[in-house]
Protein backbone atom coordinates (compact mmCIF):
# COMPACT_ATOMS: atom_id res chain seq x y z
CA UNK A 1 0.00 0.00 0.00
CA UNK A 2 1.14 3.39 -0.45
CA UNK A 3 2.29 5.61 1.93
CA UNK A 4 -0.31 8.18 2.68
CA UNK A 5 1.25 11.90 2.73
CA UNK A 6 1.78 13.60 6.37
CA UNK A 7 0.44 17.39 6.82
CA UNK A 8 2.85 19.39 5.41
CA UNK A 9 3.76 17.36 3.15
CA UNK A 10 5.39 18.29 -0.52
CA UNK A 11 2.33 17.76 -3.21
CA UNK A 12 2.88 15.97 -6.47
CA UNK A 13 2.35 19.32 -8.65
CA UNK A 14 5.52 20.90 -6.66
CA UNK A 15 3.65 23.30 -4.29
CA UNK A 16 3.99 23.99 -0.85
CA UNK A 17 0.63 23.29 1.63
CA UNK A 18 3.10 25.61 4.34
CA UNK A 19 0.78 28.51 4.25
CA UNK A 20 -2.59 25.97 5.22
CA UNK A 21 -4.62 27.32 2.71
CA UNK A 22 -6.88 25.24 0.54
CA UNK A 23 -8.80 25.99 -2.22
CA UNK A 24 -12.29 26.44 -1.66
CA UNK A 25 -15.08 24.66 -3.26
CA UNK A 26 -17.54 26.48 -4.79
CA UNK A 27 -20.67 27.20 -3.49
CA UNK A 28 -24.16 26.08 -5.52
CA UNK A 29 -27.24 27.37 -5.30
CA UNK A 30 -30.05 25.19 -4.82
CA UNK A 31 -30.93 26.44 -8.42
CA UNK A 32 -27.60 25.28 -9.99
CA UNK A 33 -26.08 28.47 -9.98
CA UNK A 34 -22.53 29.30 -9.05
CA UNK A 35 -21.99 31.71 -6.14
CA UNK A 36 -18.71 33.53 -6.69
CA UNK A 37 -16.79 34.17 -3.51
CA UNK A 38 -15.62 37.64 -2.82
CA UNK A 39 -11.49 38.18 -3.08
CA UNK A 40 -9.63 37.67 0.02
CA UNK A 41 -7.93 40.42 1.69
CA UNK A 42 -4.13 40.28 1.17
CA UNK A 43 -2.18 40.55 3.80
CA UNK A 44 1.29 42.76 3.81
CA UNK A 45 4.35 41.40 5.46
CA UNK A 46 4.34 44.73 8.16
CA UNK A 47 0.49 43.80 9.08
CA UNK A 48 -1.21 46.38 6.62
CA UNK A 49 -4.62 44.72 4.96
CA UNK A 50 -4.48 46.02 1.29
CA UNK A 51 -7.56 46.52 -0.50
CA UNK A 52 -9.03 44.19 -3.40
CA UNK A 53 -7.23 45.19 -7.10
CA UNK A 54 -4.54 47.42 -4.90
CA UNK A 55 -1.66 45.15 -6.45
CA UNK A 56 0.70 44.79 -8.82
CA UNK A 57 -2.60 43.69 -11.54
CA UNK A 58 -4.90 46.67 -10.13
CA UNK A 59 -5.96 48.42 -13.20
CA UNK A 60 -4.99 52.48 -12.95
CA UNK A 61 -7.14 55.03 -12.55
CA UNK A 62 -8.52 56.88 -15.67
CA UNK A 63 -7.26 60.34 -15.41
CA UNK A 64 -10.05 63.10 -16.39
CA UNK A 65 -9.86 64.45 -19.91
CA UNK A 66 -10.92 67.60 -21.32
CA UNK A 67 -14.28 67.78 -23.12
CA UNK A 68 -13.38 67.67 -26.85
CA UNK A 69 -14.17 71.15 -28.78
CA UNK A 70 -15.54 71.13 -32.35
CA UNK A 71 -15.97 74.56 -34.62
CA UNK A 72 -19.44 74.99 -36.19
CA UNK A 73 -20.34 77.59 -38.66
CA UNK A 74 -23.97 78.63 -37.80
CA UNK A 75 -26.31 81.51 -38.84
CA UNK A 76 -25.05 84.58 -36.62
CA UNK A 77 -29.02 85.27 -36.09
CA UNK A 78 -29.32 82.54 -34.17
CA UNK A 79 -27.39 84.24 -31.55
CA UNK A 80 -29.18 87.53 -31.84
CA UNK A 81 -32.12 89.13 -29.68
CA UNK A 82 -35.31 89.38 -32.01
CA UNK A 83 -36.16 92.45 -30.14
CA UNK A 84 -32.45 94.61 -29.54
CA UNK A 85 -30.93 92.43 -32.32
CA UNK A 86 -28.02 92.17 -29.78
CA UNK A 87 -26.05 89.21 -29.23
CA UNK A 88 -28.46 86.94 -26.92
CA UNK A 89 -27.02 87.12 -23.03
CA UNK A 90 -28.51 84.95 -20.20
CA UNK A 91 -31.13 85.08 -19.07
CA UNK A 92 -33.07 83.97 -22.61
CA UNK A 93 -36.80 83.51 -23.15
CA UNK A 94 -39.78 82.61 -25.27
CA UNK A 95 -42.53 83.94 -26.39
CA UNK A 96 -45.61 82.36 -27.52
CA UNK A 97 -44.68 82.89 -31.37
CA UNK A 98 -41.07 81.31 -30.92
CA UNK A 99 -39.17 84.45 -31.05
CA UNK A 100 -36.05 84.25 -28.38
CA UNK A 101 -35.64 87.28 -26.46
CA UNK A 102 -32.89 88.75 -23.59
CA UNK A 103 -34.53 88.66 -20.40
CA UNK A 104 -34.23 92.48 -20.78
CA UNK A 105 -36.14 93.21 -23.54
CA UNK A 106 -39.27 91.02 -22.57
CA UNK A 107 -41.37 94.14 -21.83
CA UNK A 108 -40.59 95.91 -25.22
CA UNK A 109 -40.93 92.80 -27.33
CA UNK A 110 -44.36 93.44 -27.69
CA UNK A 111 -43.95 96.27 -29.85
CA UNK A 112 -42.89 93.80 -32.85
CA UNK A 113 -44.86 91.25 -31.36
CA UNK A 114 -48.75 90.39 -31.14
CA UNK A 115 -47.98 86.99 -29.18
CA UNK A 116 -45.99 88.16 -26.33
CA UNK A 117 -48.46 88.23 -23.79
CA UNK A 118 -46.15 85.27 -21.98
CA UNK A 119 -42.68 84.01 -21.71
CA UNK A 120 -40.99 80.52 -20.93
CA UNK A 121 -37.90 80.49 -20.03
CA UNK A 122 -35.27 79.03 -22.19
CA UNK A 123 -32.81 77.19 -19.96
CA UNK A 124 -31.14 75.30 -23.55
CA UNK A 125 -31.05 78.53 -25.18
CA UNK A 126 -28.62 79.75 -21.64
CA UNK A 127 -26.83 76.70 -21.95
CA UNK A 128 -25.96 77.51 -25.68
CA UNK A 129 -24.93 80.91 -25.69
CA UNK A 130 -22.93 81.03 -22.56
CA UNK A 131 -20.89 77.92 -24.36
CA UNK A 132 -20.68 79.80 -27.85
CA UNK A 133 -17.12 81.03 -28.15
CA UNK A 134 -15.19 82.31 -31.04
CA UNK A 135 -11.24 83.17 -31.22
CA UNK A 136 -10.32 86.96 -30.59
CA UNK A 137 -10.17 88.85 -34.16
CA UNK A 138 -6.38 89.63 -32.85
CA UNK A 139 -5.46 86.09 -32.72
CA UNK A 140 -2.36 86.80 -35.26
CA UNK A 141 -1.18 89.46 -33.41
CA UNK A 142 -0.87 86.71 -30.24
CA UNK A 143 -4.26 86.97 -28.12
CA UNK A 144 -5.06 83.08 -27.56
CA UNK A 145 -8.40 83.93 -25.66
CA UNK A 146 -11.91 82.83 -27.18
CA UNK A 147 -14.18 84.56 -25.42
CA UNK A 148 -18.01 84.19 -25.11
CA UNK A 149 -19.84 85.41 -28.26
CA UNK A 150 -22.10 88.34 -26.68
CA UNK A 151 -18.59 89.21 -25.08
CA UNK A 152 -16.95 89.48 -27.81
CA UNK A 153 -16.93 93.24 -28.66
CA UNK A 154 -16.53 94.50 -25.25
CA UNK A 155 -13.54 92.16 -24.97
CA UNK A 156 -12.27 93.49 -28.94
CA UNK A 157 -12.51 96.68 -27.59
CA UNK A 158 -10.22 96.25 -24.29
CA UNK A 159 -7.91 93.41 -26.10
CA UNK A 160 -4.22 94.57 -24.91
CA UNK A 161 -3.36 92.49 -28.00
CA UNK A 162 -4.77 95.34 -30.95
CA UNK A 163 -2.21 96.33 -33.33
CA UNK A 164 0.16 99.22 -33.33
CA UNK A 165 2.32 101.08 -35.59
CA UNK A 166 6.08 101.77 -35.50
CA UNK A 167 7.20 105.29 -34.63
CA UNK A 168 10.13 104.81 -36.08
CA UNK A 169 9.20 107.19 -39.61
CA UNK A 170 9.79 104.32 -42.82
CA UNK A 171 8.93 101.30 -40.54
CA UNK A 172 5.81 99.98 -41.99
CA UNK A 173 5.59 97.22 -38.72
CA UNK A 174 2.28 96.66 -37.68
CA UNK A 175 1.90 94.22 -34.47
CA UNK A 176 0.74 94.41 -31.38
CA UNK A 177 2.77 96.33 -28.44
CA UNK A 178 4.45 92.93 -26.53
CA UNK A 179 5.73 92.23 -30.27
CA UNK A 180 6.47 96.01 -31.08
CA UNK A 181 8.85 95.89 -28.33
CA UNK A 182 10.28 93.09 -29.87
CA UNK A 183 10.50 94.55 -32.86
CA UNK A 184 12.24 97.26 -32.03
CA UNK A 185 14.92 95.83 -30.22
CA UNK A 186 15.91 93.84 -33.10
CA UNK A 187 15.67 96.21 -35.78
CA UNK A 188 15.91 99.51 -34.39
CA UNK A 189 17.89 99.23 -31.10
CA UNK A 190 20.51 101.36 -32.68
CA UNK A 191 18.00 104.88 -33.10
CA UNK A 192 14.88 103.65 -30.44
CA UNK A 193 16.86 102.87 -26.55
CA UNK A 194 14.35 100.62 -24.67
CA UNK A 195 13.73 100.80 -20.88
CA UNK A 196 12.04 99.01 -18.41
CA UNK A 197 10.66 100.63 -15.86
CA UNK A 198 9.04 100.11 -12.51
CA UNK A 199 5.67 102.19 -11.78
CA UNK A 200 5.77 104.43 -8.84
CA UNK A 201 9.66 105.09 -9.50
CA UNK A 202 11.58 108.64 -10.87
CA UNK A 203 14.05 107.13 -13.76
CA UNK A 204 16.53 109.39 -15.58
CA UNK A 205 16.56 109.32 -19.28
CA UNK A 206 18.53 111.93 -21.65
CA UNK A 207 15.99 114.00 -23.34
CA UNK A 208 15.37 112.80 -26.88
CA UNK A 209 17.10 114.44 -29.53
CA UNK A 210 13.91 116.39 -31.97
CA UNK A 211 11.81 113.74 -33.70
CA UNK A 212 13.73 110.90 -30.96
CA UNK A 213 12.24 108.06 -28.87
CA UNK A 214 12.75 106.29 -26.09
CA UNK A 215 10.40 102.98 -25.17
CA UNK A 216 9.64 102.35 -21.49
CA UNK A 217 7.94 98.88 -20.65
CA UNK A 218 6.21 98.34 -17.52
CA UNK A 219 7.99 95.63 -15.49
CA UNK A 220 5.23 94.88 -13.56
CA UNK A 221 2.28 93.88 -16.57
CA UNK A 222 4.63 94.66 -19.55
CA UNK A 223 2.21 97.52 -20.85
CA UNK A 224 4.53 99.87 -23.12
CA UNK A 225 5.05 103.50 -23.55
CA UNK A 226 6.54 105.82 -25.64
CA UNK A 227 8.54 109.26 -24.89
CA UNK A 228 8.87 111.61 -27.85
CA UNK A 229 10.17 114.97 -28.54
CA UNK A 230 9.73 117.57 -31.08
CA UNK A 231 10.85 121.06 -31.60
CA UNK A 232 8.55 123.83 -30.31
CA UNK A 233 10.20 126.83 -31.61
CA UNK A 234 13.72 127.40 -29.93
CA UNK A 235 12.47 124.89 -26.99
CA UNK A 236 11.75 121.54 -26.97
CA UNK A 237 8.47 119.45 -26.30
CA UNK A 238 8.83 116.28 -24.41
CA UNK A 239 5.27 113.86 -24.23
CA UNK A 240 4.68 110.45 -23.14
CA UNK A 241 2.01 108.05 -24.28
CA UNK A 242 0.72 104.67 -23.63
CA UNK A 243 1.18 102.53 -27.13
CA UNK A 244 -2.03 100.31 -27.10
CA UNK A 245 -5.17 100.97 -29.38
CA UNK A 246 -7.78 100.94 -27.04
CA UNK A 247 -6.95 101.77 -23.75
CA UNK A 248 -9.07 104.38 -23.25
CA UNK A 249 -12.33 103.02 -25.15
CA UNK A 250 -13.01 100.16 -22.97
CA UNK A 251 -14.37 100.29 -19.58
CA UNK A 252 -11.89 98.64 -17.16
CA UNK A 253 -8.93 99.07 -19.27
CA UNK A 254 -5.80 100.30 -16.31
CA UNK A 255 -5.23 104.22 -17.10
CA UNK A 256 -1.94 105.69 -16.02
CA UNK A 257 -0.74 109.13 -14.91
CA UNK A 258 2.83 110.13 -14.91
CA UNK A 259 5.65 113.69 -14.40
CA UNK A 260 7.88 114.43 -16.68
CA UNK A 261 10.22 116.94 -15.63
CA UNK A 262 13.89 118.28 -16.52
CA UNK A 263 16.61 119.20 -14.07
CA UNK A 264 19.69 121.18 -15.29
CA UNK A 265 22.15 121.81 -12.19
CA UNK A 266 24.50 123.65 -14.56
CA UNK A 267 21.89 126.47 -14.21
CA UNK A 268 21.48 126.91 -10.62
CA UNK A 269 19.18 124.10 -10.44
CA UNK A 270 16.27 125.28 -12.67
CA UNK A 271 14.07 122.88 -13.80
CA UNK A 272 10.81 122.32 -15.64
CA UNK A 273 7.80 120.21 -14.77
CA UNK A 274 4.71 118.85 -15.99
CA UNK A 275 1.79 116.37 -14.43
CA UNK A 276 -0.89 114.33 -16.80
CA UNK A 277 -2.78 111.72 -17.35
CA UNK A 278 -1.57 109.21 -19.70
CA UNK A 279 -3.10 108.96 -23.20
CA UNK A 280 -3.29 106.13 -25.20
CA UNK A 281 -2.25 106.06 -29.05
CA UNK A 282 -1.81 103.32 -31.74
CA UNK A 283 0.55 105.50 -33.43
CA UNK A 284 -0.85 105.21 -36.98
CA UNK A 285 -1.14 108.68 -37.65
CA UNK A 286 2.73 109.18 -36.64
CA UNK A 287 3.64 111.27 -33.03
CA UNK A 288 4.59 114.56 -33.07
CA UNK A 289 4.97 115.41 -29.38
CA UNK A 290 3.85 119.33 -29.77
CA UNK A 291 0.42 117.78 -31.28
CA UNK A 292 -0.36 116.01 -28.28
CA UNK A 293 -2.72 117.08 -25.17
CA UNK A 294 -0.21 117.67 -22.66
CA UNK A 295 3.37 117.76 -22.70
CA UNK A 296 6.30 119.49 -21.19
CA UNK A 297 8.26 122.48 -22.70
CA UNK A 298 11.72 122.46 -22.09
CA UNK A 299 12.83 125.99 -22.75
CA UNK A 300 16.09 127.03 -24.84
CA UNK A 301 18.00 127.84 -21.59
CA UNK A 302 17.62 123.87 -20.10
CA UNK A 303 18.81 122.23 -23.40
CA UNK A 304 22.46 120.83 -24.37
CA UNK A 305 24.75 124.31 -24.82
CA UNK A 306 28.15 123.95 -26.79
CA UNK A 307 29.88 122.60 -23.36
CA UNK A 308 27.89 119.15 -24.78
CA UNK A 309 26.13 118.66 -21.30
CA UNK A 310 22.69 117.30 -21.25
CA UNK A 311 20.20 117.74 -19.01
CA UNK A 312 18.06 114.48 -17.07
CA UNK A 313 14.64 113.90 -18.29
CA UNK A 314 13.19 112.52 -14.98
CA UNK A 315 9.91 109.81 -16.02
CA UNK A 316 7.49 108.79 -12.99
CA UNK A 317 4.62 107.01 -14.24
CA UNK A 318 1.53 105.75 -11.65
CA UNK A 319 -0.78 103.45 -12.02
CA UNK A 320 -4.27 105.87 -11.98
CA UNK A 321 -7.28 102.81 -11.99
CA UNK A 322 -9.21 101.56 -13.96
CA UNK A 323 -11.70 103.15 -15.63
CA UNK A 324 -15.51 103.29 -15.26
CA UNK A 325 -18.46 102.23 -17.64
CA UNK A 326 -19.95 105.70 -16.85
CA UNK A 327 -16.38 107.58 -17.92
CA UNK A 328 -16.83 109.11 -21.02
CA UNK A 329 -13.96 107.56 -23.54
CA UNK A 330 -10.74 109.81 -24.18
CA UNK A 331 -10.34 111.14 -27.31
CA UNK A 332 -7.78 108.74 -29.52
CA UNK A 333 -5.09 110.59 -30.11
CA UNK A 334 -3.46 110.35 -33.85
Amino acid sequence: MAEQRKRGSPLDNGEQSGRGKRPRAQEVAPSGVVKQERPEVEQQEDGEVSPPGSGAAAVPAVETMEEPQIHLILGVSRFHCRTCLLPLKPPTFKCEAEHIVCGTCRSSHSQACSRAATYAACADVDAFVRDAKLPCPYEEFGCKICPVYYQAADHKRACQWAPCRCPVPGCDSYTSPPRLVDHIRADHAHAVPVTDVGYRKPYKLAVPPPWGFHVLVGEEDRCVFLVSASALGAATSVSLVSVRANGDAAAGAQQFKCKLWVEAPRNGGKLAMVAFLVASSDLSGGFVAAEQGMFLAVPPELLPDASGETPDLVVRIDKAGAASSTTPPARRLP
